[in-house]
């Protein structure tokens, strides 16, 4: 029995047409969804290299406008770009060093020495009692005390006993790090390199492509700039009231300014690390401590932060809260951090071309 040809459409009835045209159909799909496996694999695999990529590129972003100052005085772009990383990398060493050094010493002694005694343990609690019992509150501390020092030292016993696991996952996680790094550094330097990446678009849209990356690079640097400053100065106001409150101030404001730093998701849990820190002093004045602390909170994420970040982003309130929830649905926390100077930039380039 001899078949038509398969390319012979007017040769085959309709129903085996319709047959060929469905296996096709199943076939195309299969391979299609596939294939999705596949890249969506690879690009799990090497979400460390992607991620770590556009950190360079956001870091070389923020590092732009120090670096070009310094250029327009004469300076060479590579002198000015090892400049500007020098002086952005002292802050974030001295910040690291103060948060293990006061962590080291307010948990040392509970961690590696003796277990301490029920004596200690009501010393340790009894000042946050005693400024709860100026609310009316009367609570016994000390068993929660104990039981929350036994966590703590069974967790830290865990952690000795897999020092050798951790210390391996720290240095796989120091790899993302330093090529986000390296990468900010190289773009700081020599920022040709993402004019190149430019030139693979077709070349009636490559100077559209420029200019969009060029605004989206504005607004990020712009947007994460206004949250640093957001941070910095909650975290001045929460170092003078936990110091108040006769709390490690610098401990308090550097972790204080560091959530508060965090865009989108940093202005709610800001007032937490220096108020638990500030409770847990309950030195004489610790109600004025609290109090500004409160204020400073309160000051920051209802008035200072709409008018930081409202003039970054010139985008309507119910856009910011709808561009959030989206990013935050659809790419979890760095969604929600992102897709704000996202929008943003989309929105500008549409003003642009009217």
């Amino acid at each position: 029995m001899q078949l038509p040809s398969p390319l012979d459409a007017r040769a085959w009835p309709q129903a085996a047409r319709l047959v060929g045209w469905i296996a096709l159909s199943a076939a195309a799909l299969v391979a299609i969804f596939a294939g999705l496996s596949v890249v969506s694999a690879v690009v799990a695999a090497q979400g460390g290299i992607v991620y770590a990529l556009i950190g360079g590129w956001i870091l070389a972003a923020l590092a732009d406008t120090p670096i070009n100052l310094l250029v327009r005085r004469g300076w060479p772009r590579g002198s000015a770009a090892a400049l500007v990383w020098i002086l952005g990398a002292v802050p974030v060493l001295l910040i690291i060093g103060e948060i293990a050094v006061s962590l080291a010493r307010s948990l040392g002694s509970v961690l590696a020495g003796p277990v301490p005694t029920a004596a200690e343990i009501a010393d340790y609690v009894d000042r946050p009692a005693k400024l709860l019992r100026t609310f009316g509150i009367r609570v016994d501390l000390a068993p929660l005390a104990r039981d929350l020092i036994a966590a703590l030292r069974d967790a830290a016993s865990g952690i000795e006993a897999n020092l050798a696991a951790i210390a391996t996952g720290a240095l796989s996680a120091i790899g993302p790090v330093v090529l986000a790094i390296g990468s900010g550094v190289i773009l700081s330097a020599s920022p040709d390199y993402l004019e190149g990446l430019e030139s693979l678009a077709p070349k009636r849209r490559s100077a559209s492509v420029r200019r969009s990356r060029l605004m989206l690079e504005e607004l990020l640097a712009r947007f994460i700039g206004r949250h640093l400053l957001l941070g910095l100065a909650y975290g001045a106001v929460a170092y003078v009231g936990a110091s108040l409150a006769g709390a490690d101030g610098v401990l308090a404001g550097t972790l204080g300014g560091l959530v508060m730093a965090i865009p989108t998701l940093g202005q709610g849990p800001a007032l937490l690390p220096p108020l638990l820190i500030a409770l847990l002093a309950a030195g004489p004045n610790a109600l004025v401590g609290i109090a500004v602390i409160v204020g400073a909170w309160l000051f920051c994420a209802t008035w200072l932060a709409p008018r930081l970040l409202d003039s970054a982003l010139r985008l309507p309130a119910s856009t910011v809260f709808l561009a959030g929830t989206a990013g935050g649905i659809v790419g979890g926390p760095l969604g929600a951090i992102f897709s704000l100077p996202i929008v943003a930039a989309i929105s500008s380039a549409r003003r642009s071309r009217r």
